[in-house]
Formats: structure tokens, C-alpha cells, sequence
């Protein structure tokens, strides 16, 4: 008899406990229902993108949240993009994070997601209006012309290799390095260079650079995939060139130990996703956002590269 009641209470307790969880589980899905969060970035052809994602998709599963990421071919397919956000917001989304690839093409899809009464972020690039979270692009601009000033002669000449014109991020990372080389160096500005983020295209930009400014002591390229391409022209020219980057990738950050890029401003995409996901669950529970959301920037060289290698599996 004895052994039988030691059962039943056993056994009574374990469906008490049963029970409190699943009503703690309901509680928790009444208070915080899960959402279907749209993401649309420039592109998924980078260790950047990839780690962007990864940190969106552990911070959407902590927050209860169902993400739906998509890209259009590349950086420049500024219609395909559209045309993605478009057919988002007419699938019941309950918010939009964005990445646009072109800062003049995004008043029709904002306009269209207000109709909608759909909030929209901006993850690395910012629109007028919006929300944006990522890196004070202007800041890496700077942070790149101070290495400039401080490992370059008196009157050296530095120029920029930028990527896509069409891109706030890559205008504000030469805008921060120009102001910063014209205002508190005695460095000299060379050539300012817009050109697509891609490897091959930066990899000419820099050959013509050597062309046309064969004193060129100092080049800023404003993303690793550019940066890379730049090595290469270099080495095939052989130029010796201070060259810093923006990014926080493997193959960049082996590049600053191996010497063959002299610095990198960091730009960490895993922080920048899991930040994405935190501010738009504060703003769908109707906790207070602020208008710029940063991460953090730093310089990466030799000395402490080894710390910035990405230990993730993407």
C-alpha cells in the first residue's frame, strides 16, 4: 500500500509540473505571440551577409519570431529587390528589415509598407525616416583616415576605392575619410573612386589608380570583397601602398595578419543581426527605440587580428 501511494503522489506530481509548464508556455505565447519578420539584404555572397543572417536567426529564436530572408542576385538589382519587399508586405509580414541596394530607390516600398501600416528597419544602410541599425559608417571613415595620418610621411598621398555610388554606407565611409584627411592631417587626397562592390571591378579601379597617381602612398577601400581585389592589383603592379579595409571576415582579417592589408575598421555582422532582431522585438512590444541603433567599430591590425577571426559555422 505504501509503495502505491509513493507512486500516485510520484506520479501526481509530475502532472502538476506537466501542467504548470504548458500554462507558463501559453501564458508566454499570449504575451509574446510570434511574428514573421521579413529581411531582405543585398546579397548572401559574403562572409558579411552570411554573418548577418546568422546572428538574425539566433536572436529571432530567442524572441519567438519567424524570419523569411531573402536577396536579390547581387548589391546592384535594386528592381529585383523591390520587387521581393513588394511581394513581402502583400504576404501579411508583421515588420521589414531591409538592406537597400540603392538609397534612391526606397520611398516606393516605404510609402507602400506605411499603407500597410508595416514598420521597416534598416540594417547597414540608412533611409531617411527609418529605423537603422549597423555601423556610423561616417566614424569608420574617420577611423580609417587617423591610421592614414598616423603611418604615413608628412604630405603623402592617399586616395579612396569606394563601392556603389548608390550605397549611404560607402558615401559616408569617404565622406568621414576625405573630411578627416582635409580637416586634421597634412595628408593630400588623391582620387575618390566610386565603383560596384565586387572583387574584380575594385582590382581595376586600382590599376587605373596606379595609372593615373603613381605617388599614391595610402588607399581606403570601403569593403573587404573590394579590398581583396585591391591586394591583387598591388601585388601585380608592384606598389608599395598603405591599404585599410572595412569588415569583419575571415579572409579579410588573414589578409592584416599576413601584412598584405595594413588594417581593418571592424564592421561585425553578427552583431548587427542579432542588434536587428532586439530593436524591432522592442518595437512590435511597444518598448522604447532609439532612432540610430550603432554597433561597434574598431581597428583591426596585426597586433589583434587574431581575436576578430570569426569562430562561427555559417
Amino acid at each position: 500500500m505504501t509503495k502505491f501511494l509513493a507512486l500516485f503522489y510520484t506520479l501526481l506530481v509530475m502532472l502538476l509540473v506537466a501542467v504548470v509548464s504548458y500554462s507558463v508556455q501559453k501564458s508566454e505565447e499570449k504575451f509574446f505571440p510570434q511574428r514573421t519578420i521579413g529581411v531582405v539584404l543585398k546579397a548572401m555572397d559574403s562572409e558579411h551577409w552570411l554573418s548577418v543572417r546568422s546572428g538574425m536567426t539566433e536572436a529571432a529564436q530567442k524572441n519567438n519570431m519567424r524570419l523569411i530572408v531573402i536577396t536579390a542576385e547581387n548589391e546592384t538589382a535594386f528592381a529585383e529587390q523591390n520587387k521581393i519587399i513588394g511581394d513581402l508586405l502583400d504576404n501579411g509580414i508583421d515588420a521589414l528589415i531591409v538592406s537597400p541596394t540603392n538609397i534612391n530607390r526606397t520611398k516606393e516600398f516605404v510609402d507602400a509598407a506605411r499603407e500597410k501600416n508595416i514598420p521597416v528597419f534598416s540594417i547597414d544602410e540608412e533611409i531617411d525616416g527609418i529605423i537603422y541599425i549597423g555601423s556610423n559608417n561616417y566614424l569608420i571613415g574617420e577611423m580609417a583616415a587617423a591610421f592614414m595620418e598616423k603611418n604615413l610621411p608628412e604630405g603623402a598621398e592617399v586616395s579612396v576605392i569606394s563601392g556603389s555610388a548608390n550605397q549611404n554606407a560607402h558615401i559616408q565611409r569617404t565622406a568621414g575619410f576625405v573630411d578627416y584627411i582635409e580637416k586634421n592631417s597634412s595628408l593630400r587626397i588623391g582620387m575618390t573612386m566610386a565603383a560596384e562592390t565586387q572583387y574584380r571591378q575594385a582590382m581595376n579601379q586600382a590599376e587605373k589608380l596606379f595609372r593615373e597617381r603613381p605617388n599614391t602612398r595610402g588607399i581606403f577601400v570601403t569593403s573587404a570583397i573590394m579590398t581583396l581585389g585591391v591586394i591583387e592589383a598591388t601585388e601585380k603592379n608592384f606598389q608599395s601602398v598603405r591599404i585599410v579595409g572595412v569588415d569583419t571576415q575571415n579572409d579579410a582579417i588573414m589578409a592584416v595578419k599576413s601584412g598584405s592589408i595594413d588594417a581593418l575598421i571592424s564592421q561585425d555582422g553578427h552583431e548587427s543581426g542579432r542588434l536587428a532582431i532586439e530593436v524591432v522585438a522592442a518595437y512590435l512590444n511597444n518598448q522604447p527605440t532609439q532612432k540610430y541603433n550603432f554597433i561597434s567599430n574598431e581597428l583591426i591590425t596585426a597586433d589583434n587580428a587574431e581575436h576578430f577571426l570569426l569562430q562561427e559555422d555559417f
